[in-house]
């Protein structure tokens, strides 16, 4: 059995590379432009599904963002909901007609987004910075790291070990992994993975709802 042993120079070379893995991760959350940056958003879609123990997927939801608070969302049993602005809109297909549930969201889409960011990098550990992998055919960077999010005022919360892969001609996210979920309203670790994939080459437009 062969043994390699550390250098003293890499040994003290470690740590110094896991700050700069964590940095980096923090970086996707906090900086203008990262990958986690409401305002770099681009017009994309996301998928979100549960992989379950037995390797099957379940659709939890398709979301396309055209802004922070331009958002339509689709659920297996055929609903559909609009964001716009303040308002939530039910409907029953990606372009509506639209109905004025009566609901508003009580937060700038924007500043809530950041706030959340802002909650995510202080609580990044654990961080590993992994560089180029195979994914399915594309090439794409890994980071794995342990994340609790919160919204404001800690109402709610939700913590992961996530793995995060980067599309890097682009620099956005192209797939999140969420392992070990626990979430505030069920704090149980989840024995599935969450999934959700971005698509930033959909086309399509969101219009403004009637009246």
């Amino acid at each position: 059995m062969r043994i390699f042993l550390l250098s003293p120079v890499l040994l003290a070379a470690t740590p110094l590379l896991a700050d700069a893995c964590l940095d980096e991760v923090k970086a996707m959350y906090l900086e203008d432009g990262g990958v986690f940056d409401p305002a770099f958003d681009i017009q994309h879609q996301e998928v979100t599904f549960n992989r379950m123990p037995d390797g099957t997927e379940q659709i939890v939801v398709t979301a396309r963002w055209q802004a922070p608070d331009q958002v339509v969302s689709a659920f297996p049993d055929g609903r559909f909901m609009l964001l716009w602005g303040q308002d939530f809109y039910d409907g029953s297909s990606w372009d509506g007609p639209w109905t004025d549930t009566g609901s508003d969201n009580p937060y700038d889409a924007m500043e809530f987004a950041r706030d959340m960011n802002a909650s995510s990098a202080a609580s990044i550990t654990e961080a590993t910075c992994d560089g180029e992998v195979e994914v399915e055919g594309r090439t794409l960077l890994r980071y794995a790291y342990r994340v609790r999010t919160e919204t404001a005022g800690g109402q709610s919360w939700w913590e992961s070990d996530q793995v995060l892969y980067i599309d890097p001609e682009t620099g956005r996210m192209a797939i999140t992994e969420e392992h070990n979920l626990m979430e505030s309203w069920a704090p149980e670790p989840k024995d599935y993975v969450r999934v959700t994939t971005a698509d930033y080459g959909t086309d399509f437009a969101i219009a403004a709802p009637e009246g």
